[in-house]
């Protein structure tokens, strides 16, 4: 486990920490043979194990780094937690050199130690991404904007296959005119379903589809929902396919991680495969893009509003943080959920 859980040094009733009850229970032998081994998880999310136990957690209760977990994990799905206590640093474009399923595709270097990951260099876009495949998850993590930081927008992207380290899943990259001279980068996979919140400030929540690099369907829903700085914020995203093949995207938050209580859902939307149409004008501006990967990567620029539902598994979860600097990041976590 990567650093303090959020809740350990929370009293125990007023009287005892978590931390030093545990101590208690497990410094005694009689105790613990007369307090289930269910009861510890049900309470305090460690990773035990009993034969009795179907599953490891629960729904509503916590997952290994003490938070509240939403949704219960598939049977024999995939997890991911970052494991960040050893020092290292995660270079641009590269996978992280002690946890092959974690890279940095843009920034300029995540700092890794002491449970904690680290952006001190100012960069106009960092995105962290975990390999899967990963279909319906549960992400999660928190993150502090310092008192001298700045983050114009954060963003937990889910059901992925839009280019991330070494442009993965698909490698044939083409490149689209911008009007400022340059080029977009573009690799033909579904984009992704993402909860963002802010613009150029964090003062608002909204839902966005990116259905394939860079087309977007923005402000599906869009409400005031301001992220204070200097304190660790929570952040969660749920995103699963639902009754009919719809796939409906959560998003939460912990505005106070003294307590899991504290999470609140603070934005959701269900895409229905009608409600989410990019704009003509849209489709327009990218006519070359659509053209480009008719017959590549996931080969849905035939017909892009027909894939308003994606329900395959893809390769990516991810985070965003636009023009950030000086941010410190916990607790990050992907679960493939029931």
């Amino acid at each position: 486990m990567s650093g303090n859980s959020p809740e350990d040094d929370i009293g125990l009733d007023g009287k005892i920490s978590r931390r030093d009850f545990l101590k208690l229970i497990f410094a005694t032998s009689s105790t613990i043979t007369l307090f289930p081994l269910i009861q510890l998880t049900r309470f305090y999310g460690l990773n035990v194990s009993n034969g009795d136990v179907i599953d490891r957690y629960r729904v509503d209760e916590v997952d290994k780094f003490g938070i509240t977990e939403f949704y219960p994990t598939k049977g024999n799905g995939l997890e991911w937690f970052a494991d960040w206590d050893k020092g290292r640093t995660v270079n641009r474009n590269s996978f992280d050199p002690h946890d092959s399923r974690f890279g940095l595709a843009n920034g300029t270097g995540l700092i890794i130690g002491g449970g904690k990951a680290r952006i001190r260099e100012f960069n106009t876009s960092y995105r962290l991404f975990v390999k899967g495949p990963w279909l319906n998850t549960e992400q999660t993590i928190y993150i502090k904007v310092l008192p001298n930081g700045r983050a114009s927008s954060i963003q937990l992207r889910s059901r992925s296959n839009h280019y991330g380290i070494h442009y993965h899943p698909y490698h044939d990259v083409g490149y689209l005119p911008k009007p400022d001279g340059g080029r977009e980068i573009m690799t033909c996979g579904f984009g992704n379903y993402l909860v963002k919140w802010g613009e150029k400030q964090l003062d608002f929540v909204s839902v966005e589809l990116e259905i394939m690099h860079p087309l977007y369907r923005r402000g599906l829903i869009v409400k005031p929902f301001t992220i204070p700085k200097d304190k660790y914020i929570g952040f969660k995203t749920v995103t699963r396919t639902v009754q009919n093949g719809q796939v409906k995207l959560e998003g939460y938050n912990n505005l106070d991680v003294s307590s899991q209580s504290n999470w609140i859902k603070t934005i959701e939307f269900l895409f229905n495969g009608t409600n989410a149409a990019v704009t003509d004008s849209t489709l327009a501006e990218h006519e070359s893009l659509v053209d480009y990967c008719k017959h590549k990567g996931d080969k849905i620029s035939g017909d892009l509003n027909n894939h308003q539902i994606w329900n395959k598994p893809s390769y990516w979860n991810w985070i965003r943080i636009n023009n950030a600097e000086n941010i410190d990041l916990k607790y990050y976590s992907v679960r493939e959920i029931q």
